[in-house]
C-alpha cells in the first residue's frame, strides 16, 4: 500500500504559500493554515531581491 505524503504550513503570506507551492511540486499533499478567514489583495506592493528570485527559480516558482 502507497502512503501520500503530507506536510502543514503555518501561514498563507508569501513565505508560506511558496513552501506549500513547492511541497506540492515534490509530490506532498499540503494544508495552508492561515488565521485570515480569507486571502484577499490588500493593495500593498512586494519587493523581491535577487536572492529571493534565484530561490523561486529554485523551486519551480520563478518567472
Amino acid at each position: 500500500m502507497t502512503r501520500t505524503r503530507s506536510a502543514v504550513v503555518i501561514g498563507g503570506g508569501i513565505g508560506g504559500l511558496t513552501a506549500a507551492a513547492a511541497l506540492h511540486r515534490n509530490g506532498l499533499r499540503v494544508t495552508v493554515l492561515e488565521r485570515a478567514p480569507s486571502l484577499r489583495p490588500i493593495g500593498a506592493a512586494i519587493s523581491l531581491s535577487p536572492n529571493a528570485l534565484r530561490a523561486l527559480d529554485v523551486v519551480g516558482l520563478g518567472d
